[in-house]
């Protein structure tokens, strides 16, 4: 038995320690309190219940969005900070400089790409000012993407702002890639652009046609 093991064995002599053995009755496999029958929402219930990294986790702000799916898979992996940035990458014993590829200053983190950049802190407050708001980004991924929905915004343009984090990981993400593997940057105001039409796009499952249908979009954006 190693040390991390110890609490669990305790806990099992504590649970234990309210049974009933019935020695007349004979051996059967039984599941929780009610039927005895398992049910994988309760085995997941009971395993929150004793997680709270589980029971805390933001999924419900991923998953039932309109997002396409690869962009939900790479925002679940980018809250849990496990995207192949170069950090991670060194991880794997791999040595090399690691250095930026949008700003080419700093350390190349999933905190420092998706938030703290100078690139990331641009289409960031692209989106504060659309919305008309003052935000202080948080240290962690997770942090910045629960603090976000946290907004009380209008219900004609919650399903959007919830959104509006994971279009931006997308977007630096797909930037990023290409100035590493290409070798090619695009001009800061056409990645607002497209971030923007990818938005658009993924709200009303369509292409913006024209820039005054996509000036529309970003107008109804604002809270005040």
């Amino acid at each position: 038995m190693h040390d991390w093991e110890v609490n669990d064995l305790v806990d099992l002599f504590a649970r234990l320690q309210h049974c009933h053995i019935n020695l007349q009755a004979a051996d059967k496999l039984k599941w929780g309190h009610q039927k005895g029958v398992y049910i994988v929402k309760e085995g997941y219930q009971q395993l929150c219940s004793r997680n709270p990294v589980i029971a805390n986790w933001p999924w419900k702000l991923i998953w039932r969005t309109k997002l396409p799916p690869k962009v939900v898979f790479f925002t679940w992996i980018a809250l849990y900070e496990a995207c192949l940035t170069q950090d991670n990458i060194k991880k794997r014993k791999i040595q090399f400089p690691n250095r930026c590829y949008m700003c080419k200053k700093e350390a190349e983190t999933p905190r420092h790409l998706l938030l703290h950049c100078e690139v990331a802190s641009e289409l960031w407050s692209m989106f504060f000012c659309l919305s008309g708001i003052n935000w202080t980004t948080p240290l962690t991924v997770k942090d910045a993407y629960e603090s976000w929905s946290l907004w009380k915004v209008d219900k004609a343009i919650k399903k959007i702002w919830i959104m509006m984090p994971a279009c931006i990981f997308w977007c630096i993400w797909l930037e990023r890639n290409k100035r590493c593997f290409d070798g090619e940057s695009t001009a800061l105001g056409i990645l607002k652009t497209r971030c923007t039409e990818n938005l658009f796009s993924w709200t009303n499952l369509y292409p913006a046609v024209n820039a005054e249908q996509l000036q529309d979009f970003t107008n109804s954006l604002a809270l005040a």
